[in-house]
């Protein structure tokens, strides 16, 4: 059974601006409320990096094991990319905080102790922007 995911640039593009959105109202909001924003924010910014090298990976023109792609880890992506020979595009701020990032998909939404921070958000954002 052969899959054929798309993903387009618009998709990736909504999630910049829905973080970008959050961090905005996240800066207007006491520390108690913003957290949780900021934690959207961070998803948001998550999806847009897991997507920028799903995109790559579907555009490689490799024949593709769509389980090892059902994965939120932009550490086990950039892993499955280097073992098909697949040479990213990814910046190096995104490879240094790749598990941070990571982290970022859920357990910034959920977890009550941690903490994401509108600076490292700023600047992801504008990496990925970039990117």
């Amino acid at each position: 059974m052969k899959q054929n995911y798309k993903l387009i640039m618009p998709q990736i593009e909504a999630d910049i601006l829905s973080a970008e959105d959050a961090i905005e109202r996240a800066e207007k909001l006491p520390p108690a409320k913003a957290k949780y924003i900021k934690g959207l924010a961070g998803y948001h910014l998550q999806q847009a990096s897991e997507k920028l090298i799903k995109i790559q990976l579907y555009a490689s023109g490799h024949k593709l094991n769509y389980a090892k792609l059902y994965k939120h880890s932009l550490d086990d992506l950039i892993i499955y990319a280097n073992s098909l020979g697949i040479s990213l595009i990814l910046p190096a701020y995104v490879d240094k905080y790749k598990t941070v990032i990571t982290d970022w998909e859920a357990t910034g939404r959920y977890d009550l102790h941690f903490v994401v921070k509108l600076a490292q958000l700023k600047k992801c954002d504008q990496v990925i922007k970039e990117w």
